[in-house]
């Protein structure tokens, strides 16, 4: 890059504010109607009988089931015993069943797959090679 001697970063030019009294700070007004409210973030007065759940999912097919709200660890593992560790190895079988199925099918499709690419390329060259 060629250095120019005439040129200078531009700025603005600045005029006069006579009216300008520094940056700007709100005012504090009292609000005659404002009364502090210990209450105010409380969620269940008389005991929570629902919960509720925002999920978001990347990948469907997730399932929810056998939910638990204690602060009792002892109820939480009784709770797990009597549910999850049933119902895991039964699941665990179930899903690995279906990955092996699925893989099954990938290798078959793959080796069709393979199986046309040699055909087409015999149709490709014909008899000479």
């Amino acid at each position: 890059m060629v250095d120019n001697p005439d040129w200078e970063p531009w700025e603005p030019k600045m005029i006069p504010n006579p009216d300008y009294k520094g940056p700007w700070e709100h005012p504090m007004i009292a609000n005659p109607e404002y009364a502090p409210d210990d209450k105010l973030y409380a969620v269940c007065d008389e005991g929570c009988t629902h919960v509720g759940f925002e999920l978001w999912q990347v990948k469907s097919g997730t399932l929810f089931d056998d939910i638990i709200v204690t602060d009792s660890l002892e109820e939480a593992q009784k709770f797990a015993e009597e549910t999850f560790f049933k119902k895991k190895d039964g699941e665990r079988a179930a899903y690995d069943e279906k990955e092996k199925k699925e893989e099954e099918a990938r290798k078959a499709a793959s080796a069709d797959e393979d199986d046309d690419d040699d055909e087409d390329d015999e149709d490709i060259f014909g008899d000479e090679f």
